[in-house]
């Protein structure tokens, strides 16, 4: 067998790590579009749809990560899910009459946390 589920973690004969990575990502969006009408919601507020991903969702991706070694594809991918689901909270801005999109630095701003890349490399000194 070249890949292999052992204790809820993605093992293959080459010892590579995206694919570990990839299988969290599709694990985490399905957990994403499974509260898709929770995260889209104008009744719920952002501070509890950042619950929803901080309780929900970064668990479901972050399960293993004490043993991942990340190349900067899979850390660039992993930061690009994040933005998604931070930007699918916090939404546009209006600036000077028009809406535009937030940049990264409020993204993480709002949230009041590490980025997902740094939380990894946290996890892994602890």
């Amino acid at each position: 067998m070249d890949n292999f589920k052992y204790l809820g973690t993605m093992v293959n004969k080459m010892n590579n790590g995206s694919v570990e990575v990839n299988a969290r990502l599709t694990m985490a969006n399905r957990a994403y579009y499974g509260l898709q009408n929770h995260m889209k919601s104008r009744t719920i507020s952002r501070n509890t749809k950042t619950l929803l991903y901080k309780t929900l969702m970064r668990p479901v991706l972050t399960y293993g990560t004490e043993t991942w070694v990340l190349s900067t594809q899979d850390e660039h991918r992993l930061s690009i899910f994040e933005r998604k689901i931070l930007r699918r909270i916090y939404g546009p801005v209006m600036d000077r009459g028009s809406w535009r999109i937030r940049t990264n630095q409020e993204l993480y701003l709002l949230c009041g946390e590490n980025d997902i890349v740094k939380l990894f490399k946290l996890s892994r000194l602890r």
